[in-house]
């Protein structure tokens, strides 16, 4: 009996034995295999062609700065006029001049008036003069216009010649129209026989 016991016992560690035996390759085989599989993958992953690499974005486009706006050109000087100084005019009345009869030529104390009416225009340039004619009644109106005109013209071209400006010398004749006294006698018509001198505007 304890014979056949231990046969029994025998076959079944052998059995044992075989199954352990067959399981452990059994495990070695799918070892095996699977190792065999992964290159295999990894020899197909290494064929497959590479990406191709994405086009590179193109650069960003630089947009056109604005030009800047010429600058503005400085404003133009405004030079400030010149400051005109306004200098009280000489005694006008005084100044006037005489003349001879049925004359129109200056006489040294006539040249001296007008010489102080040219000072006085020297400096203040913004003055303007106007010379009045004037004559006596002896002779026709006609007459004493037109020699009244040359007595005035007579001051405006001394005066000119001292340096006044004729744009700044107007002249009038009055002839016998107006004068300073009544034609009564020559003593008074001596008086009448002048130029006198009128600041104008």
């Amino acid at each position: 009996m304890l014979k056949k016991s231990s046969v029994w016992l025998v076959v079944l560690i052998a059995f044992v034995a075989i199954a352990f035996i067959a399981t452990g390759c059994a495990k070695k085989q799918v070892v095996k295999e699977e190792a065999a599989a992964k290159p295999v993958v990894e020899a197909k992953k290494e064929e497959a062609p590479a990406p191709v690499p994405a086009p590179a974005p193109p650069p960003p486009r630089e947009e056109a700065k604005p030009e800047a706006p010429a600058p503005a050109p400085p404003p133009p000087k405004v030079e400030a006029a010149p400051v005109v100084e306004k200098i009280p005019p000489p005694d006008l009345k005084g100044l006037r001049i005489q003349f001879a009869f049925d004359d129109y030529n200056l006489s040294t104390r006539s040249k001296e008036n007008l010489e102080k009416v040219a000072g006085w225009l020297s400096k203040d340039r913004g003055a303007r003069i106007q010379i009045e004619g004037h004559t006596c009644d002896i002779g026709t109106p006609e007459y004493n216009l037109a020699l009244g005109e040359r007595r005035a013209n007579s001051a405006k071209k001394y005066l000119e010649g001292l340096g006044v400006n004729a744009a700044r010398i107007s002249t009038i004749s009055y002839g016998e129209e107006r004068p300073m006294v009544p034609n009564a006698d020559e003593a008074n018509r001596s008086k009448n026989r002048r130029d006198e001198f009128l600041q104008s505007k």
